[in-house]
Parts: structure tokens; sequence; C-alpha cells
């Protein structure tokens, strides 16, 4: 658990940065663009000069994040990023296997902080002189910061709460997922206070889909099974879906929650055919499933209720493999708890 004293170190600890190197996940969702986002433009407020940057091309999605900071791109300026920067930044993990382009730099970095609400963790930020915030009870890394920013009385203007609102509305699927507890609800009404508009943001990134993605959406269902007497769905999405929708791998966010709406369903299972042929895997649980135990068997990891994973494996002994991992996992866990309500006491 975070207590004050942990804020105050990491406001000495950023406080000796002057060109801080801030990263994230690949493939970064909502909470990791908006945690970059909201440390970059405080730290600007702040004298210093951060430098965010991505391992791919920035979503479009998330096109309201875009103009407010000057992104830089890994493959492009990555060599002069790590040449020029004091220390580093990860937000939003803590796991090799998320920050593989940059992997080799991370073990030989300046001194870094880790900022992250993910419960699996390797030993990132571990050296002398790194500091870790780690707070697996928060719904998203940008509730982390909105509590620092909050504990050490610094400035929450409207492009910084907006920015930490896109984290913590899509953790949270907008307050429908189960880790919206009266935290985030009460984290959401100082951000809307502080000039952050709810239903712009959620406009800006649900409402302004290209049609690619709507079609994407039709081979995903297409492609729906239902095994263990429906209680898990299997989708699955191949280089020639996303020909044939005219999509691209960044379309693919959210859609493994596209059969959490079948009754009966305990988990969801959506298996990606990206460009390098690595199989990418998104699992999801309702009740009874730990599916970042299923994740972290195939190198992956995340939350209990939503994990995932990179196999280099061929596509059918990757769908074979976690698909049999899943079914042994909901066997094992429909026997403990036969005799009574599901023994789930994580938020996630």
């Amino acid at each position: 658990m975070i207590v004050h004293q942990d804020f105050d170190n990491v406001l000495k600890w950023l406080a000796a940065c002057q060109r801080p190197l801030l990263i994230a996940h690949q493939r970064p969702d909502g909470d990791a663009l908006g945690a970059l986002a909201a440390l970059t433009l405080t730290l600007r407020a702040l004298g210093q000069d951060p430098r965010p940057a991505l391992f791919e091309t920035f979503p479009s999605r998330y096109a309201l994040l875009r103009d407010p900071v000057r992104w830089y791109d890994w493959k492009v300026d990555g060599r002069a990023l790590q040449a020029s920067c004091d220390a580093l930044v990860i937000l939003d993990t803590c796991s090799w296997s998320q920050l593989e382009p940059a992997a080799d730099f991370v073990r030989a970095a300046p001194r870094t902080l880790v900022i992250d609400h993910h419960p699996t963790r390797d030993d990132i930020g571990t050296r002398p002189g790194d500091l870790r915030l780690l707070d697996e009870t928060a719904a998203a890394t940008c509730l982390i910061i909105l509590d620092w920013l909050q504990a050490a009385r610094l400035p929450l203007d409207p492009p910084v709460a907006t920015a930490l609102l896109v984290g913590l509305g899509t953790d949270c699927g907008w307050f429908r997922y189960a880790n919206t507890d009266t935290r985030a609800l009460r984290a959401a009404a100082d951000l809307s206070a502080a000039g952050a508009t709810p239903y712009l943001v959620y406009q800006t990134i649900y409402e302004r889909e290209p049609s690619a993605r709507l079609r994407l959406v039709g081979r995903l269902l297409q492609s729906l099974e239902l095994l263990a007497g429906g209680r898990v769905a299997r989708m699955t999405l191949r280089r020639a879906d996303f020909d044939a929708a005219g999509a691209d791998d960044t379309f693919t966010e959210d859609l493994v929650n596209e059969a959490s709406r079948l009754a009966g369903l305990e988990a969801s299972v959506l298996f990606v055919e990206e460009r390098d042929g690595r199989v990418r895997v998104n699992l999801r649980s309702k009740r009874k499933l730990d599916v970042a135990a299923i994740a972290t068997q195939f190198g992956g990891g995340g939350h209990v209720r939503a994990a995932g994973a990179r196999l280099k494996l061929p596509w059918d002994e990757a769908v074979s493999q976690v698909t049999a991992a899943l079914l042994t996992a909901l066997a094992d866990a429909s026997t403990d708890n036969a005799d009574g309500p599901p023994k789930d006491t994580d938020r996630y």
C-alpha cells in the first residue's frame, strides 16, 4: 500500500531529473497514454524537459492526447533519446516482455522510476537509485498519478485532468468493470471538477472510429466459438481478417470484451496473428478464473480478470496450448468453488 512518504520520495526523485525519458508498454492503451501525457505535462510545468516515447505509431482513437504533448518515435528517435536522458520513467508496466524494444536499454538505463498497478511484475526498478511506486489496488496507473499529484499539491489543470480521465475511464470500462470502486469514482469526480469533460472524452475515443474497425468486429464475431458448455468464448483474428477489413493492429483494443455480454460466460480469449508471426493472446474472466496465472504460463501477465501474452509459436500450437490451459484452469476453478460462492477477493 502506498503511504505519503512514497509520494514524497517520488517528488524528490523526479526533482533531481532534467531530461527524463518516459516509456510505457508495447501497444499502449488509454491508461498508458494518459499516464505518459499527464506526467509529461506535469514535469514540463515544473521546468523539466520530459520526452515520452512510443514503440508504435500513435493510436488514432486517442487523438485528443496527441496534440498537447510532443511524442517521440522509438524507432526513429530511440538512440538519441537514450544518449540524452538523465533518468527513465516506466509507466503502466513492470514486465520485460512488454518492454521488448527497449529491454537492453532498460537494463543499462540511468536511474529508473516505475509507476504501475499490475500485480504481475519483474525485477525492473530494483537497482540502487531506482524507485518503484506500485499499487495493485488502483484501478489504473493514472489513478496512482492522480493520488501523487494531490498528495504533492501539484497543479491539476484541464489538460492533465483529461489525460488522467482517459486512463481511468478506459481501464475501468467507463466504470462498468469490477475494478470500479469508490476510490475510482471519487477520482473521476475530482478530474471532472478539474476540467475534464467525461462525455467529450468518451465521444472522442469511442464514437469516432473508422469503418474498418467495425468491419474487423464483424470478422471477429464470425470466428466466435463457445466452449465448455458456453462458459468460454474463443475468438480469432488472422492477417487475412485485417486485410479484408482494411484494418490495422491498433483496432484490436477492447475486442476481447465483445463476448462479455453473453449469458453464462466465465471467460473469453482472443488470438491475434501479428505481422511478425507471433500470436497475441488476450484473456478476460468474470468471476472464478485468474487469467493472469494462465498468461504467466506463456510469458505474459496482467490482472486476475484481464491479462495477455505474446507467443513465439505456430498459430495452431498457440491456440491449442492456451485453450487447453484455459479449460484446465476453468475446471479447477469450478472444483474449488463447488461448495460455495466464488472465492474471488480480487477487484480485477
